[in-house]
């Protein structure tokens, strides 16, 4: 990569005993280099801009779920939801204050609180159920019936009743943000990005001098 952009990726070395001939061991090469590249070809534009004006406010967390906008009120221990034309806003009122949330489906929604607990709120009836986390809960995310949970130096893996399944290591002590699909999970601290497999192995790392202070991670 070229060093004037300052990026650093870090990907596991390919095992050349398992690699037959020369150009498999090419082919191999180029696909981890083209998924590097590929984050580096991705722009942003701004569609569309919310104003959330009522009272004082600490937006902690956000999500889409089709043409609705949720949002986490930190502040007034409430989740703020936004249809398509931002024009209405509605209110749930929570019992504890709200740190971080992810879609379970079209209804409803996960969101992490202090005091260890999370929340199942169906975002159409108000409807808030409370499941019990042992370990305090950071950043985290919901696929294929399971929440993944940051929890200090690993991944708990629970259900939505609050069952341990098992757990993952994750590649820094100071993880932000995550974003789980199939069998991948994206990790971001606050200057690096790690993508790794649903077993915890780091498959590559990425750096950028230009980007710090990261706070939040999506898969597209």
């Amino acid at each position: 990569m070229d060093s004037q952009q300052n990026n650093s990726a870090i990907r596991q070395p390919i095992n050349l005993e398992a690699i037959s001939n020369t150009d498999e061991a090419f082919t191999q090469a180029q696909v981890a280099q083209a998924s590097v590249r590929y984050i580096r070809s991705l722009s942003a534009n701004l569609r569309q801009q919310i104003n959330i004006r009522k009272g004082i406010q600490n937006i902690y967390s956000c999500i889409k779920i089709d043409n609705i906008f949720v949002f986490t009120d930190y502040y007034n221990n409430q989740l703020i939801i936004y249809d398509a034309d931002v024009t209405d806003a509605h209110y749930i009122s929570l019992p504890i204050k709200p740190f971080y949330i992810t879609k379970v489906d079209s209804n409803t929604v996960a969101v992490s609180c202090t005091s260890k607990t999370i929340l199942i709120i169906n975002i159409c009836t108000g409807s808030v159920t409370q499941v019990q986390s042992k370990p305090a809960v950071a950043a985290m995310e919901y696929d294929e019936n399971n929440l993944y949970v940051v929890n200090d130096n690993k991944i708990d893996v629970i259900d939505l009743t609050g069952k341990f399944k098992n757990t993952i290591p994750i590649p820094s002590l100071n993880i932000r943000d995550i974003s789980v699909y199939k069998d991948t999970l994206i990790c971001i601290d606050n200057k690096s990005i790690y993508y790794c497999s649903l077993d915890g192995t780091l498959k590559w790392q990425f750096n950028n001098d230009k980007f710090k202070d990261l706070r939040g991670v999506k898969q597209l």
